[in-house]
């Protein structure tokens, strides 16, 4: 079920995720998906689990030996290219998470680990380095929605993002050096 319903995030959006969309695809009746999930709020969570477990694994893969600049640049493309691939399950990665879910909790610190892993390498200390973290983060967050929704006009977006990732690698060097 949670493997259908990555499939209907990717192909319609997370608007388009139902029971119905996922029962269809498994050619079966909606009831039938009780079995298998919490109604549509369990089917959300645990496809929020799923996507949120796999992006940090992406992520924390993409900088496995590496080190600096190195692995901000490896990080960034890995960051890009599931969120490209993937933009159904990237969006179920932003949504709150229920204080009371561990398991993606636990997913969510392998993602967040991975990037203050990166961060540390520059230098930082402990405020400086979330700061850095956030605007990677968040950088990352912007352009891959901008380039999902098509929103970023004509031109080399491969160049924009290459851009992008230099200019932070220089000011997170530059906060490092200040630190």
């Amino acid at each position: 079920v949670v493997g259908v319903g990555l499939a209907v995030l990717d192909d319609a959006g997370v608007d388009s995720l139902s029971l119905a969309a996922v029962a269809d695809r498994l050619e079966v009746r909606p009831p039938s998906l009780y079995a298998h999930v919490d109604g549509l709020s369990g089917l959300r969570r645990d496809l929020a689990h799923a996507a949120t477990v796999e992006f940090g694994e992406v992520l924390r893969d993409s900088v496995l030996g590496r080190s600096g600049a190195d692995a901000v640049r490896s990080f960034a493309e890995a960051y890009r290219g599931w969120a490209t691939d993937f933009p159904g399950r990237y969006d179920m990665t932003l949504l709150p998470i229920d204080a009371d879910d561990a398991e993606r909790r636990a997913g969510a610190r392998l993602a967040l680990g991975t990037i203050q892993a990166v961060i540390r390498g520059f230098g930082l200390g402990e405020a400086g380095a979330v700061q850095a973290g956030r605007s990677l983060r968040a950088s990352m967050d912007g352009f891959c929605r901008l380039e999902n929704l098509e929103a970023m006009g004509r031109g080399d977006h491969d160049a924009d993002f290459a851009f992008l990732v230099e200019l932070l690698i220089n000011g997170i060097r530059q906060a490092g050096a200040a630190a």
